[in-house]
């Protein structure tokens, strides 16, 4: 698994700005990505530091989708009044999201065991 990591500045006063843009626009167009595994979205609302870490099944995934991901991005800076800070990549070594939110009963397999995003898993037979 890799992950690209996307790190904005935002006005904080436009961190909800951020946020709803991330749902009703990012998220359902990496969504429709091939290799899409997931998306996290940390925030500081003191400094308007945003970094969102998107998740594919394959390096070949992550590069794949680099040109799509720019509009994206660039989109989300708009809306907020944001930059672009930086883009980076990184191969994931630990993949354990056990959560509560929106999203339920969605699956992933990493490491021969089915994990549960939302919490527990089993393994593969």
């Amino acid at each position: 698994m890799h992950a690209r990591v996307t790190t904005l500045e935002v006005p904080p006063e436009r961190m909800d700005d951020a946020t709803r843009h991330v749902r009703e626009q990012v998220l359902p167009r990496l969504s429709e990505m091939e290799g899409f595994k997931g998306f996290v979205v940390l925030g500081s609302s003191q400094s308007g530091k945003l970094q969102g870490v998107a998740f594919w099944e394959s390096e070949e995934a992550l590069n794949a989708t680099d040109q799509a991901v720019v509009p994206i991005r660039e989109g989300v800076a708009e809306a907020t009044g944001g930059t672009v800070a930086g883009v980076e990549k990184f191969e994931v070594f630990v993949f354990e999201a056990p959560s509560s939110g929106p999203i339920s009963g969605v699956t992933d397999t990493v490491g021969r065991a089915t994990v549960n995003l939302l919490g527990g898993g089993e393994k593969q037979r």
